[in-house]
């Protein structure tokens, strides 16, 4: 399982604070904080159960993070922790951080990808229709994808060529094997139905901005392939190829930045 998966099946507070970098005694240490109230270190070291000399790296860790005050050398007040608004407003600094970060890698990857030595690997096109073959490659997503599948495109009309049973087969095996999936889709009844059952598929469900112009086809990024689907004829695309992957890569990240959670 990826981390990122890991970090969503945790409660809300650990996987928050887990996000914004703290380690399991800071968060241990910032919970106790927030249930039990302002403590002498030497309380709370004991509470822990760790020797006095890592309450402090512990307290320093969270005044790091901006999530305590720092104490004063050799203070008999009690410590404290700030309130998890303060763990909310940490979020969205680090989102819009990284956002930025993302959109100057952006702009700048075509020249990053002009520099990028490909040497001697292959690069494949492959075509599959009907039925059998559609479905055949839809499930080799799952026995090729290493950490992620992420999807673009129109749910509504993908998953009208796919019976329940097989959606719900399909679902439960990217589960078993730890697979974390996003989606990007067309606003639709079928988005609205899919963005529901997240937590129990874990899945992220984002919906693309209303200017788009709506279309029918969709695409599939994992590994290094991406599958176009066209839904219509049951016709799948597949390409391997390093350069055209990391283009619609760029593409869905710029995309899902500019989405919005149902």
């Amino acid at each position: 399982m990826s981390q990122s998966a890991a970090i969503l099946r945790k409660d809300p507070l650990s996987g928050a604070l887990e996000t914004l970098g703290l380690s399991s005694g800071e968060i241990a240490l910032y919970r106790l904080c927030l249930e039990q109230g302002p403590q002498p270190l030497s309380r709370l070291a004991s509470k822990l159960k760790i020797a006095r000399p890592n309450i402090y790296k512990l307290v320093h860790g969270l005044a790091e993070h901006g999530l305590a005050k720092r104490p004063e050398k050799n203070s008999t007040k009690r410590f404290s922790v700030f309130s998890p608004s303060r763990i909310a407003e940490l979020l969205e600094q680090k989102r819009t951080k990284e956002l930025g970060v993302q959109n100057q890698l952006l702009s700048s990857l075509p020249t990053l990808l002009a520099k990028y030595k490909r040497g001697d690997l292959p690069s494949g096109v492959k075509i599959f229709q009907g039925e059998q073959q559609y479905m055949g490659i839809f499930y080799g997503i799952l026995d090729e994808a290493n950490d992620r599948c992420d999807y673009c495109g129109s749910v509504e009309d993908f998953l009208k060529l796919i019976s329940l049973p097989e959606q719900v087969r399909w679902l439960n095996e990217r589960i078993r094997r730890g697979l974390p999936a996003r989606t990007l889709t067309l606003e639709s009844p079928t988005a609205r139905r899919i963005s529901a059952e997240d937590t129990l598929y874990l899945r992220q469900t984002r919906l693309l901005p209303s200017n788009i112009i709506p279309f029918q086809t969709s695409f599939h990024l994992y590994a290094d392939k991406v599958i176009f689907w066209q839904p219509e004829s049951m016709l799948a695309i597949c390409i391997e190829d390093d350069l055209i992957f990391e283009m619609m890569r760029s593409i869905f990240e710029m995309l899902w930045g500019l989405s919005r959670v149902p």
